[in-house]
C-alpha cells in the first residue's frame, strides 16, 4: 500500500466508526492505535539500526492517547551521547516517508540532557513532556528522562501550576472571555476541550494525578463534577473527529457552515420550527458551559493551594455565611436546605462586600438550585431580595452572571432555561441569548460609572435621570426571552414580562413600563438607522409613539445597551450619532411649547448659523451657497457636516468632490457635487465600495442651480474607521475620474461571490415604510449582504426613472437592509402601483443567482 493510501485508510477506519455510532473518547483512540501501529511499522523498516539505539515517544496529545483524524502528531527522537553514523539518514528516511503520506508531524531530535534544558526553558515543552509515552526502542533513556522529569516538576510544581493559570487566563481573555461564542474554537475555546487538558496537567502535577479522576479524591472536584467533564470530553472528541472528517483537514473553529453539516451527521433531527442545528449546539452550550463552570471552580481550588494564608482567615458574618479571606464562603454544606431564601441572600451579602463566592459556595448552590420552586418564587422576601440584587450600585452584572451559572437565575425565572445556551444563528449575534442577555445588563451598569469609556457619553448622561434602574435591567433580562418561541419575540417576551412583574408585585406603572420596553426594544434602533430623521413628520410619529420623556430615556439606555452587547465591533460612534439625533429632537417635541414646523424652522437657522461660523471664508459666497440648497439638506445634516458642503459648493459651479474624516464618529464622509445624470448615484456607490470601505448611509438632493448633491458616510469593512489618507485620496481621485467621463456605463451584476449556508436562510423582503419619510417613498430592501448590492439597486431605481434623495445602510451579519427614500420625476411621493412594480424590480436585483442559491 502507498504511505499516503496507509493514512488514508487510518481515516477512513475512524470516519468509519463515526458512522457506526462510536464514542468521541473510542474514536480517539482508534486513530491513536492505528497511528501507533503504522508509526512503529515503518520506524522499524527505515530506521533498524536507530531503533536500536533510539528511543521514539509521542509528546502532547498524540502522548496523552488522544488524536483527531487531522491532528498533528508529536514525536521526540531521545537519542544517546554517540550514535552509529547511519543513524541521520535513517531519522530523514523516517521522516520523510511521514511527510510522502501527508503526514503533520512536530518532531525533536535531542539528548536527555538538551531535552531537560528545552523543558526548564520552556512551559510548552514541559507540558508536552508531561504527557510523553514510549512509541519504540530500548526504553533506558526514555526512563532515564521520566525520572529526571518526575524531579523536575516536584520541584517546579507551583510554578508549573501558576503558569497553566496563567495561560488560562490568557486563552479565555484572548477567545473573547466565554464559552458561548457563536462560532466556537473546540479545542482552544474557553470550555473547549483545552480547559479539560489543563484540568489534568494541573493535577498530575500538584497532585501526581494519572487521570483526571484523580482530582475527586485530592478534593479538586466532585465526582458529579468528573462525569460533567468526562462527557462534555467525550461530546467535544466527537465533534471535533467530525469536524475533521467533514473538511478532510485540521480546523478546531466551528463555523456556521460546518454546524449545519455536524448536526446532521451526529444525528440531530429538526423538530416543529426548531431546525436540527439548534438542538445540536444548545447540546454544545451545555457541555462547554459545565466545562467552563468546573474549570472556575479549579481555578479557584489552585489558587487557595498556591496561596493558602488569603484563605485561612476565617470568621462568621452571620446567616450561615463565612468570610474566608476576600471570598463569601458558607458555613456547612447543610446552610441552603436549613433557610433556602440564602440562594438568593448570598449573591446580595457578596454585592455588598464586593466579595466573591467561594468554591465550596458556589458548588452547594449549584447542588441546592432545585431548592427553587413556586413557593420560593412567590415567596415576598425571595423578590425582595432579588429587586435588591437589581437595584444595588455594586455588581450588578457579576450578580445575575452567577446565578446564571449556578442555574439560580433560571430557577427564578423559569422562562429564562430557555435561553440558555440557545445560539442565535447569524453572524450579527456573537453570543448566545443568555450571554447576551446578561452583557447588555453590564453595558447598561456601566453608564453609571463615570470612569467607565462610555459607549454614548448621553447614555451617561441620561442614566441619572431615571429612578429606577432596577426596571431597566428587568427589561433587559426579558426582552429576548422569548427568541426561540413561535410568534414575535418582541410581543411574546412582553407578555411574558408582564406576568414576571405581576408575580414581583411591582405597581402598575413599573409593571407597564418593562411591558412596553420589552415590547418596543427594537423601536428606536429601527427608527434612528431606517428613518429620515430630518423629517418632521417622522419625529412627530416617534414620539406620540414612545409617549413622554421618562419612556423616552429607559428606551435609549436600552437600546444602547442592547447594541452594545451583540458582539465586538457592533456598536459603532454611527449608530451612536444617529440615536442621539432622534433622542436630542425628540426630547426637543416633549419640552418645547413651539409647533413642530416652528421648532424645525428655529433649528434649521442654527444650523445654518453655526455651518457659516464652520466653513470660514467670504460670507458673502458661503450665503450663496447656502441658498443652492433644500430645506431639507440643512435639517438633514448637523453644522459639523454642513459646513463642508458649504465649502464644496462655494469652491465650484460645476463638478466638485471633498472628503472629511469625522474622527469623533469615527467615520469618513465625500461630498459630491455634479451635473445630473443617470445612473449617477450607483456610479458613486460603486466606486466607493471598491477597496475597503462599506457605506453606511447615503444622501442625494437636488441644488438650485440643478446639480445634484451626494454625501456619503463612510467606515472600513470591519467597523473601524475608514480614515488612512491614501485610501481616501485614491478615493478621490476616481470620483473625480468618474466626474469627468461624458457617459457612465451600466454595472455589470457579480454573481461570482461566494454564497453561504447563512446567505441563503435570508429572505428576500422588500416593503414600503410608510412613516419613514412624509416627504419621499422609502422602500426598505432586506436581503443577503453582498459584494455592490447598494450600487445594483441604486442603478435599478436610476433605471426606472426615479429620483433617489437619501439611503440608510445597516448591516445584521449576513444581512443587509437598505433604505432608499424615493420620488418621481416631478418629486412626488410613488403611488401603490409604482411602489408594487419597483419592489419587484429590487426584489429580482437582490435575489441571489440561482445557480448558487439551489
Amino acid at each position: 500500500m502507498e504511505p499516503r493510501q496507509q493514512l488514508e485508510s487510518i481515516y477512513d477506519a475512524v470516519a468509519a466508526a463515526f458512522v457506526a455510532g462510536e464514542s468521541g473518547s473510542e474514536l480517539s483512540r482508534l486513530m491513536c492505535s492505528r497511528v501507533d501501529d503504522m508509526l512503529i511499522r515503518l520506524w522499524q523498516e527505515k530506521a533498524p539500526t536507530a531503533s536500536g539505539c533510539i528511543d521514539l515517544i509521542a509528546v502532547g496529545g498524540y502522548g496523552r492517547g488522544e488524536l483527531s483524524p487531522h491532528s498533528d502528531w508529536d514525536l521526540w527522537f531521545i537519542v544517546p551521547d554517540v550514535c552509529p553514523p547511519t543513524v541521520e539518514e535513517e531519522l530523514q528516511a523516517f521522516l520523510l516517508s511521514l511527510w510522502d503520506m501527508g503526514a503533520k508531524i512536530g518532531h525533536a531530535v535531542r539528548s536527555v540532557k538538551e531535552t531537560l534544558e528545552h523543558v526548564q526553558d520552556d512551559w510548552a515543552s514541559a507540558t508536552a513532556a508531561l504527557e510523553s509515552r514510549l512509541l519504540a526502542g530500548p526504553g533506558e533513556l526514555n526512563a532515564l528522562l521520566q525520572s529526571k522529569l518526575e524531579l523536575f516538576f516536584r520541584k517546579q510544581r507551583k510554578a508549573f501550576v501558576q503558569a497553566k493559570l496563567g495561560e488560562l487566563e490568557e486563552r479565555h481573555r484572548r477567545t473573547g472571555g466565554t464559552a458561548f461564542w457563536m462560532e466556537p474554537d473546540i479545542k482552544e475555546g474557553q470550555g473547549g476541550l483545552r480547559d479539560v487538558q489543563a484540568a489534568f496537567w494541573m493535577g498530575k502535577v500538584w497532585y501526581g494525578c494519572d487521570h483526571i479522576a484523580g482530582l475527586v479524591s485530592a478534593g479538586g472536584i466532585s465526582a458529579r463534577e468528573l462525569e460533567q467533564l468526562l462527557a462534555a470530553q467525550d461530546f467535544l472528541w466527537r465533534c471535533r473527529a467530525a469536524l475533521h472528517i467533514e473538511l478532510k483537514r485540521a480546523n478546531d473553529r466551528m463555523g456556521f457552515e460546518q454546524q449545519v453539516a455536524l448536526a446532521e451527521q451526529m444525528g440531530y433531527q429538526s423538530a416543529g420550527h426548531r431546525p436540527a442545528v439548534d438542538a445540536f449546539m444548545k447540546d454544545y452550550f451545555r457541555h462547554v458551559g459545565r466545562v467552563a463552570r468546573v474549570t472556575g471552580l479549579l481555578v479557584m481550588h489552585f489558587q487557595e493551594q498556591l496561596h493558602p494564608r488569603r484563605f485561612t482567615f476565617t470568621r462568621n458574618i452571620g446567616d450561615g455565611f463565612t468570610q474566608e479571606g476576600s471570598l463569601v464562603g458558607i458555613r456547612d454544606a447543610d446552610v441552603f436546605r436549613e433557610d433556602p431564601l440564602r440562594l438568593l441572600r448570598v449573591f446580595h451579602v457578596a454585592q455588598q462586600g464586593e466579595r466573591r463566592l467561594s468554591s465550596q459556595a458556589l458548588r452547594q448552590i449549584r447542588a441546592d438550585v432545585l431548592l427553587i420552586d413556586d413557593a420560593f418564587r412567590d415567596n415576598p422576601e425571595a423578590q425582595r431580595l432579588f429587586l435588591k440584587i437589581l437595584r444595588s450600585n455594586r455588581h450588578v452584572h457579576w450578580a445575575l452572571k452567577e446565578m446564571n451559572d449556578t442555574g439560580v437565575l433560571g430557577r427564578f425565572i423559569p422562562q429564562f432555561r430557555d435561553v440558555v445556551g440557545l445560539g442565535q444563528f447569524n453572524r450579527y449575534h456573537a453570543y448566545t441569548v443568555d450571554e447576551h442577555t446578561i452583557r447588555a445588563v453590564g453595558e447598561a451598569r456601566n453608564f453609571w460609572h463615570s470612569d467607565y469609556p462610555a459607549r454614548l457619553p448621553l447614555a451617561h448622561e441620561v442614566c441619572h435621570a431615571i429612578n429606577r434602574p432596577e426596571l431597566l435591567y428587568i427589561a433587559l433580562i426579558f426582552h429576548d426571552i422569548a427568541k426561540g418561541l413561535p410568534g414575535d419575540h418582541s410581543v411574546e417576551g412582553a407578555k411574558l414580562a408582564r406576568s414576571f412583574c405581576q408575580r414581583m408585585h411591582l405597581d402598575a406603572d413599573a409593571s407597564e413600563l418593562v411591558e412596553w420596553l420589552v415590547q418596543e426594544h427594537l423601536l428606536m434602533a429601527v427608527k434612528s438607522q431606517r428613518f429620515d430623521l430630518a423629517d418632521p413628520e417622522v419625529i412627530r410619529s416617534f414620539a406620540e409613539r414612545v409617549g413622554n420623556l421618562n419612556y423616552l430615556r429607559y428606551l435609549l439606555l436600552l437600546t444602547v445597551a442592547d447594541i452594545a452587547a451583540v458582539g465586538p465591533n457592533v456598536w459603532n460612534d454611527w449608530k451612536g450619532s444617529l440615536l442621539q439625533e432622534l433622542y436630542w429632537l425628540t426630547s426637543q417635541y416633549y419640552q418645547s411649547d413651539e409647533s413642530i414646523s416652528e421648532s424645525s424652522e428655529r433649528l434649521c437657522r442654527t444650523r445654518i448659523r453655526a455651518a457659516l461660523d464652520g466653513a470660514g471664508g467670504g460670507r458673502d459666497e458661503l450665503e450663496a451657497a447656502v441658498a443652492q440648497m433644500s430645506r431639507g439638506c440643512i435639517m438633514h445634516f448637523p453644522p459639523r457636516h454642513l459646513q463642508h458642503i458649504v465649502q464644496l459648493i462655494a469652491s465650484t459651479d460645476g463638478d466638485g468632490v471633498k472628503y472629511w474624516v469625522d474622527r469623533d464618529r469615527g467615520h469618513s464622509l465625500f461630498f459630491v457635487v455634479a451635473r445630473e445624470r443617470s445612473g449617477l448615484f450607483a456610479a458613486l456607490t460603486a466606486t466607493l465600495t471598491s477597496g475597503h470601505g462599506s457605506i453606511m448611509a447615503a444622501y442625494a438632493d437636488e441644488l438650485a442651480d440643478g446639480r445634484v448633491l451626494d454625501v456619503f458616510h463612510l467606515q472600513s469593512v470591519d467597523g473601524s474607521p475608514f480614515d488612512i489618507e491614501s485610501d481616501l485620496e485614491r478615493l478621490q481621485s476616481r470620483i473625480t475620474q468618474l466626474l469627468a467621463a461624458d457617459t457612465l456605463s451600466r454595472m455589470a451584476i457579480d454573481a461570482s461571490f461566494k454564497i453561504n449556508v447563512l446567505m441563503r436562510r435570508v429572505e428576500v423582503r422588500v416593503r414600503q415604510l410608510s412613516e419613514a419619510s412624509f416627504r419621499a417613498t422609502a422602500i426598505e430592501v432586506s436581503a443577503a449582504d453582498q459584494p455592490r448590492l447598494l450600487a445594483r439597486l441604486a442603478d435599478a431605481i436610476a433605471t426606472e426613472g426615479y429620483q433617489l434623495h437619501s439611503a440608510t445602510v445597516s448591516t445584521f451579519g449576513e444581512r443587509a437592509v437598505d433604505v432608499f427614500f424615493i420620488t418621481d420625476s416631478d418629486s412626488h411621493q410613488l403611488n401603490a402601483e409604482q411602489v408594487a412594480s419597483l419592489s419587484e424590480i429590487l426584489s429580482d436585483v437582490a435575489s441571489l443567482p440561482m445557480k448558487q442559491a439551489a
